[in-house]
């Protein structure tokens, strides 16, 4: 009962205890008091309940009851650390015990040898147990026998023996009530996921497992190692860190086990490694080497040391002793049969090839190239990047792009397992070192073509295809909607000039962490991309007025790869620090000109501006043409306003996160019925003046303040099938309603993708390859409209009644989203935010609460092209390689093809007549860029409205 219902169980020992029991009935109240305290408590209180447990037994002379305390009470020294002391009781207690009872002591031994790292120990121990608890019909000890052995066959990387270790344990505590046993069986099957290579399973075990754990009230440390170490393979290293020094915190303010104490240490300095503090790495991982050979477990001991040198070469303590180190750890683990072995080999060869030691280093880089072809995808990654380092110092160039190319295909195949776009961008830091590997081969040997190649292999990855759709999960739907009530009524608070509750500030953090839980936990549907970049076709697509400029970094120094007129070029500009510090103060000064008074300011900004240029675009911003220009920057630059940039202020300018999402914007069919959405939040300053002007432009009835606007047909509710109560319309009646285009493998109207006409539009007069459409061919193919003063067809482009404006008490999440889906033109007016803590919580607010990036990733389409006229709606985090999470980036792969958002806090008021003028050049058939150039232009020439239209970005290529 002390794990099933351990407050029971603990409330029954002492009642017992206070009725003067007989000196064996005492023996196992105090047996389970000492659990509990060991377990959920102080760990010298355990101690001092054990011993007194002993002694009763041996009062009541029985060797059997003195057996088993003797082997909770070594359990116990261990975990106190007492590692000698604790395996001289379980010595008395098998030579005390017998039977039955001597096979439960060989258990809990063959538990606390595993704990000691001392796997050949625990798996002849429960060799020998588990024969003799199933003769004697117990099951609920055969069960724990079997989950000890699947979680000793882990540690050594036996996944399938593991697998049927825990298969066979499941299908026994399915017959018993021990619901902590079964939580700790879900929890195994969690780690069981991850080892194979499953993150989303593991993350949605290890969450069941928690909160079957918290309904017992039982603690999680062991849980939140696991944990960390999933978070850790998933990119989410700064959340580890934070779990772990957590539970750290906990453990120690209650008097708990030395020797989880240790581990989460341990975990800590890993995650804090790979979070980038080297510092706090050491100080962890340097405690907990301490505590692990005080415990006497060696198997730890040598991860932790393994640990320790990753955190001191992270330094730059590069040195000939750290390479004697990390090889004997290497052999350590090797003789371990340790799944790390090979990263510690790779470590060692690293630092080898720092220092010039070639000789030294491939023969540690051959020991951990040899994992490249079988194990879990991150050690095979290990393997392949030894492969490359091993090329490199052979000098062949054409062997370190074979060896990347192999590694990069295995992690394209881990990412896409994942469903969340988070975890897709964050998995991306795993080739960080491949990718940057090729890149200088390319730079070397093969010229821009290829360095152009290797720069789009691994940018901007997760564009390149849609996010898993979330399901249709009550849980989650519920979680959102409650969500957006909570953030609606904190908003309130603070509009009042006050502070939400802390109760609803908790509550509200709370659903924010079972959303995102939730989210994380889908699988990928798509086994793999074969969408490889091809750099002929993009020439092709760019014509001979057009220029891409995609700016690689490498060793720190912007390169600029010129692409245009057939061929690639490449320049040298400044140093990534120096152009990143720019932007900086170019944002700063950015947000002093949104507001009136800052005028004198406008001559720094713009001074900055050119210098800005010096270091992003060198001498290649003399060779870029008259035509349109369109920019690809690192994830780390995506705050610089390149309109600003004198080179590109009077362009037609257009951003992308890669040349390959450019293409497949390009490549996006508008939605057949050109149907239009106008979305007007609360609280703007402005008041949303622009959306009664432009509703009259694309002639709208608009609906009264809080009355009813125009919808689509019932039922043609937003997200996949099944996430509305009412039925879905068939693709026909969707279209005919002018609704979203049919879905894939049906059916499709004139202009869908496949009949696009070649050279359809990047803008007027030549900016295309080919000579473009007349009007009536634009738009019977589904294009947008004509040019002004093009023949239109008769009526005009086909606005199906005017557009959709939803206002007031219209403009809710769900109305919002149901409006959106498959839309060709939306423009949303609200305030938004952008939370750099947690980027796919970046909102638009709306009249019932925000509109995160999660409501816009369950649309089947989002409408094909977006604007923004908002603050910060264009600010990304950079996460992963080099990716970028935010709401332009979470539009982009759901169907939109172009986007006009904002990089810096604006006016509101000079952002209406921007707009104005925004739409008045696409009502003309002007694409996003090339309208946002000409309201640029007609701009009045004070600082606030100049600044206004330096702040927003053209994104995308429609």
């Amino acid at each position: 009962m002390v794990f099933a219902a351990p407050g029971e169980a603990l409330a029954r020992a002492e009642e017992l205890l206070a009725a003067d029991p007989s000196p064996l009935h005492a023996s196992v109240a105090h047996q389970v008091i000492g659990i509990w305290q060991r377990d959920f408590g102080d760990t010298r209180r355990a101690l001092a309940q054990l011993r007194r447990a002993r002694d009763l037994a041996a009062r009541a002379d029985s060797a059997e009851r003195e057996a088993d305390v003797l082997a909770t009470l070594g359990v116990a020294l261990v975990h106190a650390g007492r590692t000698r002391a604790g395996l001289a009781a379980f010595e008395q207690g098998v030579a005390r015990g017998s039977g039955h009872t001597r096979a439960r002591v060989l258990y809990r031994r063959a538990y606390v040898w595993w704990v000691l790292g001392r796997h050949g120990e625990a798996l002849e121990d429960v060799r020998r147990a588990i024969p003799v608890l199933r003769q004697a019909d117990d099951v609920i000890w055969t069960a724990r026998a079997l989950t000890l052995r699947a979680t000793v066959h882990l540690a050594q990387g036996s996944v399938e023996r593991a697998d049927a270790d825990f298969t066979a344990a499941e299908a026994l505590w399915d017959t018993t009530g021990q619901e902590h046993d079964k939580a700790d069986a879900v929890e195994s099957r969690g780690l069981a996921a991850f080892r194979s290579g499953d993150v989303p399973a593991a993350l949605r075990l290890l969450d069941e497992a928690e909160e079957r754990y918290a309904k017992l009230g039982t603690p999680t440390f062991m849980l939140t190692i696991r944990r960390c170490e999933v978070l850790m393979a998933a990119g989410l290293a700064t959340e580890a860190l934070a779990e772990a020094d957590g539970a750290i915190a906990v453990l120690e303010g209650i008097g708990g086990q030395s020797t989880r104490r240790a581990e989460l240490l341990l975990v800590a300095a890993r995650a804090a490694r790979l979070a980038g503090e080297p510092q706090t790495s050491l100080a962890r991982a340097a405690v907990a080497v301490r505590l692990f050979a005080g415990q006497r477990r060696t198997w730890y001991e040598t991860h932790a040391r393994l640990v320790l040198i990753e955190a001191r070469a992270a330094t730059g303590r590069g040195s000939g002793r750290l390479v004697a180190d990390a090889a004997t750890v290497a052999e350590r683990l090797a003789a371990f049969g340790a799944p790390a072995a090979p990263e510690a080999s790779l470590l060692a060869g690293r630092i080898a090839l720092d220092l010039g030691w070639t000789a030294d280093a491939e023969r540690h880089l051959a020991v951990a190239a040899r994992s490249r072809h079988s194990g879990p995808p991150l050690a095979r990654m290990t393997g392949w990047a030894a492969q490359a380092l091993r090329a490199r110092a052979a000098g062949s160039a054409r062997g370190v792009l074979e060896a990347c190319r192999r590694g990069l295909d295995v992690l394209d195949d881990h990412r896409m397992t994942l469903g969340a776009s988070e975890l897709r961008a964050r998995a991306t830091a795993q080739g960080a070192e491949l990718a940057a590997l090729a890149q200088r081969a390319s730079l070397v040997s093969g010229g821009p073509r290829r360095l152009l190649v290797w720069s789009e292999r691994w940018r901007a990855t997760v564009l390149s295809a849609p996010p898993t759709r979330p399901p249709a999960d009550p849980v989650l739907l519920t979680a959102m909607t409650a969500f957006r009530e909570l953030a609606a009524r904190a908003e309130e608070t603070r509009s009042d000039g006050g502070r939400p509750a802390p109760a609803l500030e908790r509550e509200q953090r709370r659903l924010e962490r079972e959303i995102r839980s939730r989210t994380l936990h889908m699988r990928g549907e798509a086994p793999g991309d074969g969408d490889r970049f091809d750099v002929g076709r993009l020439l092709r697509r760019l014509g001979d007025e057009v220029r891409l400029v995609e700016l690689a970094v490498l060793d720190g120094r912007v390169h600029v790869l010129l692409c245009g007129q057939g061929r690639v070029r490449r320049f040298e500009a400044g140093l990534l620090a120096e152009a990143e510090a720019e932007a900086e103060h170019v944002q700063a000064g950015l947000r002093r000109l949104a507001h009136p008074g800052a005028e004198a300011r406008l001559p720094l900004v713009e001074a900055a501006g050119a210098r800005l240029q010096h270091l992003l675009l060198g001498p290649a911003a003399a060779h870029l043409g008259s035509g349109p220009v369109v920019v690809v920057p690192p994830g780390r630059l995506h705050r610089v306003p390149w309109a600003l940039l004198p080179a590109l202020r009077e362009r037609v300018l257009s951003v992308s996160p890669s040349a390959g999402s450019w293409l497949r914007a390009r490549d996006t069919a508008p939605p057949p019925g050109g149907r239009q959405v106008l979305v007007h939040g609360p609280g703007l300053a402005s008041g949303g003046a622009e959306i009664p002007e432009l509703a009259e432009r694309y002639g709208a009835a608009r609906a009264p303040e809080g009355g009813t606007a125009r919808h689509r047909p019932p039922g043609h509710e937003y997200g996949p099938g099944g996430s509305s109560p009412e039925a879905r319309p068939s693709d026909t009646e969707a279209e005919g309603a002018g609704g979203r285009p049919p879905r894939e493998g049906a059916a499709r109207s004139p202009g869908g993708p496949d009949d696009r006409p070649p050279g359809h539009g990047y803008g007027p007069g030549g900016s295309s390859l080919d000579a473009r459409p007349s009007g009536t061919e634009a738009e019977g193919a589904g294009g947008r409209p004509p040019r002004e003063g093009a023949a239109r067809s008769p009526g005009g482009p086909d606005r199906r009644g005017g557009p959709t404006v939803l206002e007031g008490d219209e403009a809710r999440v769900p109305t919002v989203l149901r409006e959106l889906d498959g839309a060709a033109l939306a423009h949303i007016a609200a305030h938004g935010t952008f939370r750099a803590d947690s980027p796919l919580f970046s909102s638009l607010r709306m009249a019932d609460g925000p509109l995160i990036v999660h409501d816009f990733e369950r649309l089947d389409r989002s409408p094909y092209r977006i604007i923004l006229p908002c603050c910060d709606t264009a600010r990304f985090a950079s996460v992963g390689a080099d990716e970028l999470l935010g709401l332009v980036t979470a539009l982009l792969p759901l169907g939109t093809a172009g986007v006009v958002a904002c990089t810096a806090p604006v006016s509101d008021a000079a952002v209406v007549p921007l707009m104005l003028a925004l739409h008045k050049g696409l009502d003309a058939g002007l694409s996003l860029a090339e309208a946002l150039r000409d309201a640029r232009a007609s701009l009045p020439g004070d600082a606030v409205h100049q600044a206004t239209g330096w702040a927003f970005t053209a994104f995308g290529a429609a």
